[in-house]
C-alpha cells in the first residue's frame, strides 16, 4: 500500500469519529475504514520527504458511508503516521449517511482542522453540525475526542452566541429505552 493511501485511510477513520457519540456508531466507522478510499480532485501535490499531500479543486473524498467535500484538503504525516488534516472551503462539508445503527450526520465549516495525535478537532467559520434533527451552530468549535469535551463560541453575526436545537428522545413503550425517531 502506498504511503498516501495509508495515511488517507487513517485520516478518514479518525476524522469522522468527532461527531459520533455511541459505540454502535464507532463500530460503523471501523467497518467504513475497511472500505476503499476514493478521492477526486483537480490536482494533488504530494511530497513523501515532507509528509505533506495537498488535494485542491473541488475535492471529493469518500470511504464507505463517509464523505467530505472541500476546496482544499491538506494531510501531514510523519514516520508514516497522520499527524494533521485540514479541510478548507466555502464551506468544507462532512457527511455520514444513516445506517440501522447511526443517524445521518452533516457538518460544515470554512475550516476543519484535525490534530490526529492529540485527538482534537477544531472547526472555524460558520460552523454547523446536524445529527438527525439536532442542530448546533456557531463560529468556532473545539472538540477533544479523549475527554469528549466541547468548547464553542459564536460570532458577531449571531450576537456572539452559539445555537443548539436538541430534540427530546422518545421512550419506547415496550423496552422503556430512549429512542430517536
Amino acid at each position: 500500500m502506498k504511503l498516501s493511501e495509508r495515511f488517507h485511510r487513517i485520516w478518514f477513520s479518525l476524522f469522522f469519529s468527532f461527531c459520533l457519540t455511541n459505540a454502535t456508531a464507532a463500530q460503523a466507522i471501523e467497518s467504513d475504514a475497511d472500505e476503499p478510499l476514493r478521492i477526486n480532485a483537480r490536482s494533488v501535490e504530494a511530497n513523501e520527504k515532507t509528509g505533506i499531500a495537498i488535494y485542491t479543486g473541488n475535492v471529493e473524498a469518500q470511504q464507505g458511508r463517509l464523505s467530505i467535500r472541500a476546496d482544499r484538503v491538506e494531510i501531514r504525516t510523519r514516520e508514516h503516521q497522520t499527524e494533521f488534516i485540514r479541510a478548507t472551503g466555502k464551506p468544507a462539508k462532512l457527511h455520514q449517511q444513516a445506517s440501522a445503527q447511526t443517524e445521518e450526520i452533516q457538518a460544515e465549516a470554512n475550516r476543519i482542522d484535525y490534530h490526529v495525535l492529540d485527538k482534537k478537532l477544531d472547526m472555524m467559520g460558520d460552523v454547523s453540525v446536524q445529527r438527525a434533527q439536532d442542530l448546533f451552530t456557531g463560529d468556532v468549535l473545539h472538540y477533544d475526542l479523549n475527554s469528549k469535551s466541547l468548547n464553542a463560541a459564536g460570532n458577531e453575526k449571531s450576537d456572539g452566541r452559539v445555537h443548539a436545537v436538541i430534540q427530546p428522545k422518545k421512550q419506547s413503550k415496550e423496552s422503556g429505552s430512549s429512542v430517536k425517531p
